[in-house]
């Protein structure tokens, strides 16, 4: 496991532009919006937008890079740990872009009405990696073909967790919809993430 972090530890190291891009991408969606300034239910929207594009941004090379260098393949021929692959990708992009991003919101914008700062902390963290979870799965399917639309396929999945994230986010409604978003993130981290594993088996062969 620590060896997997290890590796895309110095993967994110050595290429800047997988912090800074997507950083730069929802800074400026975010920030575009904010200037607006149509009101608090706006600027919540705006930032549930601003991290649905750069969390496609990021899903399109979570996975293509690894596997057209081969080593996917060589993790599934030696049938190593792929949990262990997975956990060390999300708790990079968890700590070099998520965070960030939710840092990001703390200084241009503010807090939902109704919700402690560590409660929304946690709801849009969690938020963040769940969308994860599906868009790569949506990414995988079509890593051959370098089309990152591919990973809207989804999107129909994702409809009552949009739905209810935007309750808790937007609305500020912290039950029942954080109750549920928890729910889809313990979905998205074994059986979305169990699938995706067996789409890149499929796609290695």
């Amino acid at each position: 496991m620590l060896s997997a972090l290890k590796r895309e530890l110095l993967l994110f190291f050595g290429v800047p532009k997988n912090i800074y891009l997507p950083l730069s991408v929802f800074s400026v969606i975010f920030l575009i919006f904010l200037i607006f300034n149509e009101g608090q239910s706006f600027q919540y929207a705006s930032l549930f937008i601003a991290s649905f594009i750069t969390v496609l941004i990021i899903s399109e090379n979570t996975f293509k890079e690894d596997f057209l260098n081969g080593y996917i393949e060589k993790l599934l021929c030696e049938q190593s740990n792929m949990l262990y692959y997975f956990f060390a990708k999300s708790l990079t992009q968890l700590m070099f872009i998520f965070i960030p991003m939710l840092g990001l919101n703390f200084i241009f914008g503010s807090v939902p009405s109704g919700m402690s700062s560590a409660s929304f902390s946690l709801a849009y963290l969690v938020f963040l990696l769940t969308l994860n979870f599906f868009f790569q799965l949506g990414s995988v399917v079509s890593v051959r073909r370098n089309n990152s639309l591919n990973a809207l396929i989804i999107i129909p999945l994702l409809i009552p967790f949009i739905i209810l994230v935007k309750g808790l986010v937007v609305d500020g409604e912290w039950e029942p919809n954080f109750y549920f978003l928890m729910a889809y993130f313990i979905f998205g981290l074994f059986f979305i993430n169990y699938l995706t594993v067996k789409v890149l088996e499929i796609q290695s062969k």
